[in-house]
């Protein structure tokens, strides 16, 4: 028996489909995969084993991402706890009588040069991270990136302060 014509043209037809998706980028197709939700981007972000998941990371890139994890955290953490003096610092000089211009520029140079630190501690992270990744990998580790950063538009110079402790 053979097949009619109309069975052939629709076979090719449905066959032809996916060919759009194919020519896609790859980090179009992540974003796609994410659903292009900044939050989602932002929670795999922050979670190394469900980025690996996400990214498809063999065992021994998933180890090598927790390595780099642990470091970036142990880098990051002190750094953090540092942020609380140094911001109540700056609020108390703030709301000195008549506050020090030179005292006020001291604290905010100091929580700016902590901000750069994490900085730098995310971007020796990134850079190591991405070292180990395939073309494809890289491509939705970068689009994820990208959605992520849409959830943080402002850039604060000196970052967030926690709130005062009551």
């Amino acid at each position: 028996m053979r097949p009619s014509v109309k069975a052939c043209l629709l076979a090719a037809l449905v066959s032809a489909l996916p060919l759009p998706l194919l020519a896609q980028s790859d980090a179009t197709a992540a974003a796609t995969t994410v659903g292009a939700d900044s939050s989602t981007a932002y929670y795999l972000l922050h979670h190394p084993r469900a980025l690996a998941r996400f990214l498809g990371l063999s065992a021994s890139q998933t180890t090598s991402l927790l390595g780099f994890w642990k470091t970036l955290e142990q880098t990051v953490e002190p750094l953090r706890q540092a942020r609380e003096p140094l911001c109540a610092q700056l609020r108390t000089d703030l709301n000195a009588g008549t506050p020090d211009p030179g005292t006020v520029g001291s604290d905010t140079i100091n929580l700016f040069d902590n901000k750069q630190q994490i900085i730098a501690a995310r971007q020796a992270f990134d850079t190591s991270f991405s070292a180990i990744l395939n073309p494809a990998q890289l491509a939705q580790y970068d689009a994820l990136k990208q959605l992520a950063r849409l959830s943080d538009p402002e850039f604060n110079v000196i970052g967030e302060c926690p709130p005062p402790s009551s």
